[in-house]
C-alpha cells in the first residue's frame, strides 16, 4: 500500500510556509524600497552637495519637523486594517464587515490629518526661533507639514498588506524615489534652492499617496466603496477591542517612531544645524542600507496576523522560531556590509566635509541591525494578546533613550545621540524578546 503523504497542519500541498511567504513578500518590498535605496544615494548626493552641512541640516530639520507631527497625530491605521481585516478577508458576508472596517479607518486617518494640520501651525511658529528659520523658511516648512500630513495612505497600505498584495505596494513605493531624482535633476539644473527642494519632497509624498490608493481601490474595490464610511460606528462593534487596540498600538508606534525624529531635532536644538546635518544623513544613509530591517518588520507583521487568525498558536510557534533565526543571520551581515562600505559610500556621495558622519553611520546601522535582529517581536506581541506590554515596553524604552539622548550629547555630542539609539536599541531586543517568548508560551 502506497504510503500518504503528510500534509503538515496549516499548509496545504503547493502552499507557500509563513518563512517563504515572508521571503517572497520581503522581496516584493525590497524591490520597490531597494530600488528607492538605489535612486536616493543619487539624489541624496545632488542635495548634500548643493546645499551644504548646514543647509542640508536645515532642510533635514523641515523634514524632520513634519514627520514627528505627522507621528504624533497619525493613526497605524495599517495594523489595524491587518490586524483586525485578517479575520474578514474571504468570505462576502466578512468582505463586508472588512469594509466597514477600511471606512473606520479611513475617517480616523482623515481625523489624524485635521488634528496635524493645527498642531503643525502652532509647532512651526513655536521652533522657528531655535531653528533659525527667517519668514520665508518657516512659511515653506509650515506648508510642507500641511502637505505631508494630508498624503493620507495608511489605510490603503494595510489593505495591500492584508490582502497579500506586496507586489502593488512595491510599485507604490518606487514612485516617492523615482519623483524626487526626477524633481531634484529638475531643480539642480535650473535653479537650486532649499525651497525648491523642498517642493520637490512635497510633491513626491502627494503623488504616492494618490497612487496608494489606486492600488488599493483596483485590488479591493469592493471593500472601498464610499459607503463604507457611514458603517463606521457598527465596525466598532463588529471588530471586539478594536478600539484598545488602537489606542495601545497607536501610543506604541508613536513612541517608537519619534525616537528618530526627536534625536534630529534635539541634536539640532542643541548643537545646531550642521551637527543635524551630519546626524541627518548618517540616519539616511544607516536607512538605505539596513532596509531590509523595516521591510522585514512589515512582511513579518502581516505573516504573524494571517497565521494566528488562520492557522492557530502551533504554526504561530513554528513561525516564530524560523524567522528568529533568519532574522538574527541577517542582523549581523547587514552590519559587517556597512562598516566595510560606509566610509567609501560618505565621501564619493557627499564629499569630505561629510566624513565626520562616519561614526554616526556605524553606531545608527548598528541600532538597526539590532532592531532587525528582534522585528519579529513586537509583531507577535501586537497579533496576540500582548498589546499592553508592548506599549508599556515602548513607553520604558522612550524614557530611557530621551535620558540616555540628552546625557550623550552633553558628553559627546551628535556622536553620543547616534550612541544613545545604539543602547535603546540592545535594550529593547533584550525586553521585547523575553515579552514576546511568554506571550507565545501563553498560546
Amino acid at each position: 500500500m502506497a504510503e500518504e503523504a503528510v500534509i503538515e497542519p496549516g499548509k496545504a500541498s503547493g502552499e507557500k510556509t509563513g518563512i517563504q511567504r515572508i521571503i517572497t513578500n520581503t522581496g516584493w518590498l525590497l524591490g520597490g524600497k531597494g530600488f528607492g535605496g538605489i535612486l536616493s544615494l543619487f539624489y541624496l548626493a545632488i542635495l548634500t552637495r548643493t546645499l551644504g552641512v548646514a543647509g542640508f541640516g536645515q532642510f533635514a530639520l523641515i523634514t524632520g519637523t513634519a514627520q514627528a507631527i505627522a507621528l504624533i497625530v497619525t493613526f497605524q491605521t495599517w495594523q489595524v486594517v491587518i490586524r483586525f481585516g485578517a479575520r474578514h478577508i474571504k468570505g462576502g458576508e466578512n468582505r463586508q464587515k472588512f469594509g466597514r472596517l477600511v471606512g473606520l479607518c479611513t475617517l480616523l486617518d482623515i481625523a489624524g490629518a485635521a488634528a496635524g494640520c493645527v498642531l503643525a501651525y502652532f509647532a512651526v511658529a513655536w521652533l522657528a526661533p531655535f531653528f533659525g528659520w527667517d519668514q520665508e523658511l518657516a512659511q515653506s516648512a509650515l506648508v510642507f507639514a500641511l502637505v505631508m500630513l494630508l498624503s493620507i495612505k495608511s489605510t490603503p497600505t494595510g489593505i495591500l498588506r492584508v490582502e497579500n498584495r506586496f507586489d502593488l505596494a512595491a510599485y507604490a513605493e518606487a514612485i516617492i524615489p523615482t519623483i524626487r531624482l526626477i524633481g531634484t535633476l529638475i531643480v539642480w539644473f535650473t535653479e537650486p534652492s532649499l525651497i525648491n527642494f523642498l517642493a520637490v519632497w512635497a510633491l513626491s509624498e502627494v503623488i504616492h499617496a494618490i497612487g496608494y490608493w489606486l492600488f488599493a481601490a483596483w485590488q479591493s474595490r469592493d471593500v472601498m466603496a464610499p459607503r463604507n464610511l457611514f458603517g463606521a460606528k457598527r465596525a466598532v462593534r463588529e471588530n471586539r477591542g478594536l478600539g484598545e487596540f488602537l489606542l495601545i498600538s497607536n501610543l506604541g508606534s508613536t513612541l517608537a517612531g519619534l525616537s528618530q525624529n526627536v534625536a534630529l531635532l534635539i541634536v539640532g536644538y542643541f548643537v545646531g544645524p550642521t551637527a543635524a546635518g551630519l546626524y541627518r544623513l548618517a540616519s539616511q544613509l544607516s536607512v538605505a542600507m539596513t532596509k531590509i530591517s523595516t521591510l522585514l518588520s512589515k512582511a513579518i507583521f502581516a505573516e504573524v496576523n494571517l497565521t494566528r487568525a488562520q492557522q492557530g498558536a502551533e504554526a504561530m510557534q513554528t513561525l516564530f522560531r524560523k524567522a528568529t533565526r533568519m532574522l538574527f543571520i541577517t542582523g549581523g551581515t547587514v552590519i559587517l556590509i556597512v562598516v566595510a562600505i560606509g566610509q567609501p559610500a560618505l565621501f564619493y556621495m557627499s564629499g569630505p566635509e561629510f566624513l565626520p558622519a562616519y561614526p554616526l553611520l556605524i553606531l545608527l546601522a548598528a541600532a538597526a541591525s539590532v532592531d532587525l535582529a528582534g522585528a519579529i517581536y513586537e509583531p507577535t506581541l501586537l497579533s496576540g494578546s500582548g498589546a499592553r506590554t508592548a506599549l508599556v515596553l515602548q513607553a520604558t524604552i522612550a524614557i530611557l533613550f530621551i535620558t540616555l539622548l540628552l546625557l550623550g550629547l552633553q558628553f559627546y555630542g551628535a556622536t553620543g545621540a547616534a550612541g544613545a539609539m545604539l543602547v535603546a536599541a540592545v535594550i529593547r531586543l533584550f525586553l521585547f524578546g523575553i515579552a514576546a517568548r511568554r506571550n507565545l508560551a501563553k498560546g
